[in-house]
């Protein structure tokens, strides 16, 4: 009792002292707010010119690599364009895992030729070491314990013959092409979690019955539970080869089995009886041996499971895998060359000198008109792209022009999410309130807003990244990031350090260093013009006018799909969409050097006349072929159909040069399919993006914000489309960037007004019925209270991207044209047709309420509910 009494008396005793030491006081406010900044700009400086500037991982457009085009075939025939996707589908896979962060591209070009490229600085061996991983084609083997193979020429091997290395492709299963696919299996009992196993296929019936043959032998021939299992290999040919010659004592250790080889020890089991691991410092064992399945009884049917008890990545790999060294086909190397990073470093550059005068820009923006928070605001914004770029670089993800699409969204956001603050701070001191209330209101009423248009913008990127391609999911994990960063700094950051400012005191009789104009407060509201303007009457002009131009751009749609009786004439399409020719012309026996391709190149210009080539519709590039720039190329684009001439042209070319020198020539049609699949699966994610914001702007408001959001979206996307088609701007995969960067930042802005509006009915006309002349009043001055800041946010992300429009080749110029157009778009369909619409829905929605409220619909018999204003006033 003592000990707790003097306990007490001692806590009595520390109390005050340590209230006074976690109390806020001024010092400790403008200690806190110094330590903070200068850490930050210290830490983004630093983090920045050590870290992030040192090794950034630059995409091909922006630091160069290597290009190499395979020929696959099937029974020395050429594979169609549908066959050509399936392998570059399990290419990707395999050599990517699916993300496009890693470098690595692989496209179908047409006439079964995959272009497979690869970003960076690659040494001759480095490109040499891509080119064999492309080509060669490691076969997949299926053997038992004592690495007899169980199928000799898709027959169950019943004669126990052994493998012969020389060979190895007559002992592939006879398994069905592509026919592993990779599942989650949840957990079967409480406490245990899910895994991914594999789910592969056999050809057909009768591969059924030899499989059967097969696992019926070994469950019946071995007694010992431990060897009633199938073994499958990738690639053992090559692991025979390497261990014989580069690891010779192990292999002999092993006796020269490869199941002992591949693991710790070169024995399969210790000296306990117990499985070793596979090897992973010398070599990785995984990469060889997929699979050690068990068994317990022979297993019918046309389908087996691998359990495996695979991650994800793990199982998408070995899927990849299965279906790649099983497959009937082969590839063959047709050119391999460079793209010199000299020649698109400078975009790079030019990007990060556009990148710094647009922050420069935003800098002084936003300290004219915040003053001293503007400035916070500015270290905060710089503090979003750093951690942002950091992540990027930690990951080694790629610097592109995708990812400068989702850094300009992500400085728009910001620079909004700031905006939104300052500006409510700066009215609610106008109307009279002290500036420390002022910012707590501000705040207060404004993380709404700032949470719904950014947790909408997340749920989009989402979307994008479970439906889109690679590039699509390369563009939505780059938003995801920069959202992210967005609502932890300016949540935590900006609004932290900024209640710390105010709360000095320090500003209260010097507002203008926050931005803030004494005469303004409490005065009246002046009458002029832009008070006056009604936006709600002046709203169906904007919507004629969208509608003018949208049937125009139908109308002009039309005539070119009309003209060259082809659809998707109607867009002025690139390669990718449009299909066309390309050819590459290179030495077959040494090397041509810079002046023996000019030389062709001019001869083959003078020629065009002759083939009937249209000398605007061609483009010639000359590319290195080796580091040493000994070994030159030429590779030529043109959208016209040279089937018929290809033959002529090739003789003719043969010509050019010198009898001991004679070209290579290789010609092939641009396949469309993997630029229709970007559309395709772009539409898609779209269609999802839409159905997202139907579904959180349903849970977070009403369905008329719902409707009027979701139609706002759809006449942005039909605007933006409109305008690539009347402005004959080429439809390729970047602008489709563009339309999903229009999508994704579009909602903000009908976000933002819709919060006002909700706020404004909840504060001042909860419960009320709202007569049409009232909605019409509420949407009017919602639309006169956000102006400003929609005002500002668009003209700063314009000015962005105008910015980097004078840097031409920082990013491509119809992306920035389109985004620029998408904006102004975005902004004025905000508060004209998103609010107008709006207005039409809730004016029913409001005569409902009064026809059920007239009827007496929520009146019971019986005693009368007492009332709680939002508790139980819910009307509908």
């Amino acid at each position: 009792m003592y000990l707790i009494y003097n306990w007490k008396v001692m806590w009595y005793k520390l109390k005050p002292f340590m209230r006074k030491i976690f109390s806020w006081s001024n010092w400790k406010r403008w200690v806190v707010l110094s330590i903070t900044l200068i850490s930050t700009i210290i830490a983004i400086v630093c983090g920045s010119l050590f870290y992030i500037s040192k090794k950034p991982n630059l995409s091909i457009e922006y630091g160069g690599g290597v290009e190499i085009l395979v020929q696959a075939q099937k029974n020395g025939k050429k594979v169609n364009d549908k066959y050509a996707k399936n392998i570059a589908n399990t290419m990707d896979d395999r050599l990517t895992g699916g993300i496009a962060f890693n470098g690595t591209t692989v496209n179908v070009e047409g006439d079964g030729i995959l272009k497979i490229t690869q970003n960076g600085k690659l040494s001759s061996k480095e490109k040499e070491e891509l080119e064999k991983i492309v080509s060669s084609k490691p076969n997949l083997i299926l053997t038992d314990g004592d690495m007899i193979p169980l199928f000799v020429r898709g027959k169950f091997n019943e004669s126990r013959e052994k493998i012969d290395y020389s060979r190895i492709e007559d002992y592939i299963p006879p398994l069905k092409e592509n026919g592993a696919k990779f599942k989650f299996i949840p957990p079967s009992e409480k406490g245990r979690s899910g895994y991914y196993g594999i789910d592969v296929s056999l050809r057909n019936n009768a591969a059924a019955d030899e499989w059967y043959k097969a696992t019926e032998y070994i469950t019946k021939n071995n007694k010992d539970p431990k060897k009633r299992k199938i073994l499958m290999w990738l690639n053992l040919d090559a692991l025979v080869k390497f261990a014989k010659t580069e690891y010779a004592s192990d292999w002999k250790e092993a006796g020269e089995n490869p199941y002992n080889f591949v693991h710790i020890g070169n024995k399969a089991l210790n000296d306990k009886g117990k499985p070793n691991a596979l090897k992973e410092y010398e070599f990785k064992g995984t990469n060889y041996l997929l699979s050690e399945a068990g068994l317990r009884e022979p297993l019918k049917g046309t389908q087996f499971f691998i359990s495996g008890r695979f991650n994800e990545a793990q199982a998408k790999k070995t899927a990849a895998n299965i279906n790649f060294g099983s497959a009937n086909y082969d590839l063959k190397i047709l050119s391999s060359n460079y793209i010199e990073a000299s020649k698109t470093s400078n975009s790079f550059r030019s990007a990060l000198l556009a990148g710094a005068v647009v922050f420069s820009i935003i800098a002084v923006f936003m300290i004219v008109n915040y003053g001293l928070l503007g400035a916070l605001s500015t270290i905060s914004i710089a503090l979003y792209m750093f951690l942002t770029l950091l992540l990027f670089t930690v990951l080694r993800g790629e610097y592109s022009p995708v990812t400068i699409a989702a850094l300009i969204i992500g400085i728009g956001i910001s620079v909004d999410s700031n905006i939104i603050t300052f500006e409510r701070l700066k009215n609610e001191v106008y109307a009279g309130d002290r500036l420390k209330k002022a910012m707590k209101n501000a705040n207060h009423r404004t993380l709404g807003s700032i949470l719904d248009a950014n947790i909408l913008t997340l749920l989009i990127s989402f979307v994008l990244f479970f439906f889109g391609t690679s590039t699509i999911k390369g563009f939505s994990i780059s938003l995801v990031f920069s959202v992210t960063f967005i609502l932890i700094v300016m949540l935590i950051f900006t609004r932290g350090l900024s209640v710390l400012l105010v709360n000095t005191g320090a500003f209260d009789k010097k507002l203008w260093l926050l931005g803030i104009r004494q005469k303004k407060i409490l005065a009246p509201k002046k009458e002029n013009k832009f008070n006056k303007f009604d936006f709600v009457k002046n709203s169906k002009w904007f919507g004629i006018g969208s509608l003018i131009f949208i049937v125009a751009g139908i109308i002009v749609f039309a005539v070119f799909a009309g003209i060259n009786k082809d659809f998707w004439a109607g867009f002025n399409r690139s390669m990718e969409f449009g299909g066309g020719v390309r050819i590459s012309i290179e030495s077959a026996n040494s090397a041509y050097v810079n002046s023996d391709i000019l030389d062709i190149q001019n001869k083959f210009m003078a020629h065009m006349n002759k083939w009937g080539i249209d000398p605007n519709k061609i483009t010639f590039q000359i590319v290195p072929m080796d580091l040493g720039n000994g070994n030159f190329k030429l590779q030529i684009e043109t959208s016209q159909d040279l089937s018929n001439v290809l033959s002529k042209i090739e003789s003719d070319v043969a010509t050019f040069v010198s009898s001991g020198n004679k070209p290579r020539f290789i010609a092939y049609a641009i396949s469309t399919s993997r630029a229709f699949d970007l559309l395709k699966y772009s539409m898609i994610a779209i269609a999802g993006a839409f159905l997202v914001v139907i579904v959180y702007t349903f849970i977070r408001f009403k369905w008329t914000y719902s409707i009027a959001a979701v139609f706002g979206l759809l006449h942005d996307v039909l605007m933006s489309i409109a305008f690539i088609v009347v402005a004959r701007l080429q439809l390729s995969p970047i602008m489709i960037a563009a339309l999903l960067s229009i999508t994704a930042f579009s909602i903000n802005d009908t976000i933002i007004v819709f919060e006002r509006i909700k706020e404004t009915i909840n504060t001042q006309y909860h419960g009320v019925f709202l007569s049409k002349a009232l909605i019409k009043e509420i949407a009017n001055n919602a639309i006169k209270d956000t102006f400003k800041r929609s005002l500002y946010t668009t003209l700063t992300t314009v000015v962005s991207i105008l910015v980097l429009l004078m840097f031409g080749n920082a990013t491509d110029l119809s992306f920035n044209i389109v985004m620029i157009f998408g904006l102004v778009v975005g902004s004025y369909s905000s508060i004209f047709i998103c609010t107008w619409l709006w207005i039409k829905l809730e004016t029913k929605r409001q005569l409902c309420i009064k026809k059920r409220a007239d009827n007496s619909y929520w009146v019971l018999s019986g005693s009368e509910e007492q009332l709680f204003q939002g508790i139980n006033d819910f009307t509908a």
